[in-house]
């Protein structure tokens, strides 16, 4: 029993779930690159991005552990489910695996794999100094799944449009993030955008962001068959419904498991189990 709790804090300090997202996204951009699923280097360049993954938010959760004692007190290391003293070495894990795997996909993306690392572990000292600047660098990162896939497949090109589509919607994410996490960052005298523009501006560049993010959606769907330009429906309400919270204004309660945080990230999942199965 304890072995297995172990596991299920080590799946939520790494985040999982999101590493799942982002080895979907490189098979994405695998396919649209025209490549077939049982592509290894494909394969390789999907772990590759959950284990990236994983040093981000290990990393990320190191460094905020201060902080989420007081607005997260339920995650593993502010719990005690992962003792803080063990994640330098789950980070490095994570890295070396992340590097090593890109590296065997191709000598180009071991490069770009140790940039992407670096960045990641300088992560926490940029938001400090500049929460846009964090910002940028999570879009940035969270688009580049897409780009592993094609780039694996040995078209890297085809991964614009994916890329164009992910990285509005990854900025209009964090920007959400910012704002349910504005007590926490006030308490860590972090410069976002909520607290230096203030909540209803936040909002606003949130909600358009993800609009941007749309208006390519509906330029890609036009390229797709009908039947999964008609699957990436749920994908377009969700990321409205989440618009459509930030623009009528006011706090959104963190208890709302549809407020626009996770809204944008649950439309980038349909959007892309809507374009797994689609070649380019």
């Amino acid at each position: 029993m304890r072995l297995r709790n172990r596991l299920a804090a080590l799946a939520q300090l790494v985040r999982l779930p999101n590493g799942l997202v982002a080895a979907a996204a490189v098979f994405v951009g695998g396919r649209w690159a025209g490549t077939g699923w049982s592509d290894g280097r494909v394969i390789l360049a999907a772990i590759s991005a959950m284990g990236l993954s994983a040093l981000a938010n290990a990393h990320n959760d190191f460094q905020d552990r201060h902080i989420d004692a007081y607005v997260h007190p339920e995650r593993p290391i502010p719990s005690g489910a992962i003792p803080a003293g063990w994640v330098p070495a789950i980070i490095v894990v994570a890295g070396v695996f992340g590097v090593a795997t890109a590296l065997a996909a191709r000598p180009e993306l071991g490069v770009l794999s140790v940039a992407v690392a670096v960045t990641m572990l300088a992560y926490s000292g940029i938001k400090e100094r500049s929460g846009l600047a964090g910002n940028l660098v999570v879009t940035v990162i969270g688009s580049l799944p897409f780009l592993y896939g094609a780039w694996a497949a040995g078209n890297a090109g085809a991964a614009v449009p994916l890329m164009a589509l992910a990285a509005p919607l990854q900025f209009g994410r964090e920007v959400a993030k910012d704002i349910d996490d504005e007590a926490g960052d006030w308490e860590g005298e972090r410069p976002t955008l909520p607290i230096r523009l203030g909540l209803t501006a936040a909002q606003r560049i949130a909600a358009a962001a993800a609009l941007v993010a749309l208006l390519v959606l509906a330029v890609i769907a036009v390229r797709l068959p009908l039947v999964i330009g008609v699957s990436l429906l749920p994908a377009v309400l969700i990321v409205l419904f989440g618009c459509w919270q930030l623009l009528r204004g006011g706090r959104i309660p963190r208890s709302n498991v549809f407020r626009p945080s996770n809204a944008f990230k649950l439309g980038m999942v349909l959007a892309i189990a809507a374009m797994l199965p689609a070649p380019r």
